[in-house]
């Protein structure tokens, strides 16, 4: 089932406070069909009065790089536990996608992009598997990239035959696969 209606998240708000929030099987007895992950993942992205969507604060970066330090870059859920409001994938997102020192925040360099014509060329918009061709760039930083600036660079990057010298690259030698 697709959208969520307003009276259907109005019935989830009663459901969760009736349950309090504890036993999401119950919770999705209330509709004719939704399952109890979809209810509780409704909750907990858009209707929980206590999720913060808002910007990230100080306090909050420094409790997720110590709370990396500590318990490396998977357990988010465990991490998100010491950051009332946040759920685990936005502590996820925030660490990969700024907070992580291995990211590359400088400007792009023209054979980086070269580099993303060529693996895009294979794998498409498969953001994550581009990050193995450009090492400390993040999935979202190389999509926002390619979207912003190269897919209009396109033109003028193969008119200046710089694509054609970039053939030794190892990916592209995986071109072979594509379907």
């Amino acid at each position: 089932k697709g959208q969520w209606t307003p009276e259907e998240d109005e019935i989830l708000r009663k459901a969760v406070q009736r349950y309090q929030g504890k036993n999401w099987k119950k919770i999705a007895e209330c509709f004719k069909d939704r399952t109890d992950v979809q209810c509780l993942h409704r909750w907990q992205k858009v209707l929980n009065p206590e999720l913060i969507k808002g910007p990230w604060s100080k306090e909050e970066d420094e409790i997720i790089i110590q709370l990396v330090n500590k318990y490396g870059p998977k357990k988010w859920s465990t991490i998100a536990q010491h950051l009332p409001g946040r759920i685990g994938k936005q502590c996820r997102e925030r660490w990969h996608n700024h907070l992580n020192p291995a990211i590359n925040k400088e400007a792009w360099t023209q054979e980086e992009e070269v580099i993303l014509i060529h693996a895009h060329r294979i794998h498409g918009n498969r953001w994550a598997e581009l990050t193995k061709y450009l090492p400390g760039r993040a999935d979202n930083a190389i999509k926002n990239h390619w979207n912003s600036s190269v897919k209009k660079k396109l033109d003028s990057y193969i008119a200046s035959g710089l694509l054609a010298q970039f053939h030794s690259l190892p990916l592209v030698s995986h071109q072979s696969h594509q379907s």
